[in-house]
């Protein structure tokens, strides 16, 4: 004789309310921390247009004598600065992002014109600064910008009077191209140091030899 077990609905409601409750709560945090996210990626960048017009009034106040703020000035460090916050929206965002997009513009335009400030110090003030601009894609379209992006970026720390400009090759703009064309650049990777191109990834090595071929000293 076949005994059924009696199916208590109660307990299977009471597992499918449980259910439902936990799963309404993890969309409820997760929306949480996408907002929080999102605030955050735009406090960054409203911070990043501060910057960047902070940065136009300082080149403007030093630009005529540049000469007694060589010491001083704290530009090239606050272009650092910007590019670390602006690769972390582009992490967030992605490289297609519009915001993004006019950021990196923007801040290719200050780069350039940190470049320019510096070919004239040395030219003025008699410095011997190295001057290295770098040309990069993102990741997909570039296996070894990533690693020449290290590279240059240890270079910086541990070289005196090594300044860093990093541009994306696919950034369209009339400046970056003309830049483009006076130094023939012809893909990414490619660096610039000084006068001369390399339209090829170069390695530590090979850097370091330049660099101490034209007196840059390591810090010790």
């Amino acid at each position: 004789m076949n005994h059924r077990q009696k199916v208590n609905p109660g307990k299977y409601l009471t597992v499918f309310a449980i259910t439902t409750l936990v799963f309404i709560f993890g969309i409820l945090v997760g929306n949480y921390f996408s907002s929080q996210k999102l605030e955050q990626i735009d406090d960054i960048g409203q911070q990043l247009k501060t910057d960047t017009t902070a940065m136009e009034l300082q080149y403007e106040l030093i630009a005529e004598d540049p000469c007694s703020h060589l010491n001083s000035t704290p530009l090239a460090d606050e272009l650092y600065e910007m590019a670390s916050k602006l690769d972390y929206m582009e992490n967030r965002l992605g490289s297609d992002d519009p915001n993004v997009l006019e950021l990196k513009r923007y801040y290719s335009l200050l780069e350039l014109r940190h470049w320019l400030f510096m070919k004239k110090t040395n030219k003025e003030c008699n410095k011997t600064s190295a001057l290295i601009m770098f040309f990069y894609k993102n990741e997909e379209e570039c296996d070894s910008c990533k690693e020449q992006g290290y590279i240059l970026t240890w270079i910086r720390r541990n070289y005196k009077d090594v300044y860093v400009y990093s541009f994306d090759y696919s950034i369209q703009n009339a400046a970056l191209d003309t830049l483009k064309k006076i130094y023939k650049i012809e893909g990414a990777p490619a660096v610039v140091i000084d006068k001369d191109t390399y339209n090829n990834f170069m390695s530590r090595a090979e850097i370091e030899k330049i660099l101490q071929e034209k007196g840059i000293e390591m810090i010790k």
